[in-house]
């Protein structure tokens, strides 16, 4: 069961705590002012999952809204709060943004060694739908390219 989260736009005070989420899971981390344009971007959508339990972010959440499309550019969940349901949480509020918005698709990248994050993706739904060779660095691996498809939505 996932400890009581609280979903709320993210702020410049969040931003120490999403730098130490960002350092600690990815090994090509964003900079600090990468994160502070995102909080300035019309088309980002910038959110952190707070836990009530442990009294700090438990996650963040960074996705753009182009048109009627989603793309997923962050999710990260801190390693104390992992396997808690707290993925779970945000992709949900990410899809229940996606509807709300009438977007007929949703897209994201992920490695394609990230198999906790790919397994999580399928549990919503989300198909590969490509592979894109080298696309990260430190270390170089291939992405997987996965799609959301709105079933409420007729997709032309």
């Amino acid at each position: 069961m996932p400890p009581a989260l609280r979903i709320r736009k993210a702020t410049t005070a969040d931003l120490p705590a999403v730098m130490a989420i960002e350092r600690e899971q990815f090994s090509n981390p964003w900079s600090a002012e990468h994160f502070a344009a995102e909080l300035t971007n019309r088309v980002a959508k910038f959110y952190v999952a707070e836990s009530r339990e442990i009294a700090r972010l438990a996650g963040f959440l960074i996705f753009w809204r182009l048109g009627s499309e989603l793309e997923l550019h962050k999710i990260a969940i801190a390693r104390a709060c992992q396997r808690r349901g707290c993925g779970s949480c945000l992709l949900d509020f990410f899809i229940r943004a996606a509807r709300s918005k009438n977007c007929q698709q949703a897209l994201l990248e992920v490695r394609a060694s990230n198999a906790p994050a790919i397994r999580l993706y399928e549990k919503y739904a989300f198909q590969c739908i490509g592979r894109r060779r080298d696309y990260y660095s430190s270390p170089v691996e291939d992405a997987l390219v996965f799609r959301w498809l709105n079933d409420r939505l007729k997709i032309d």
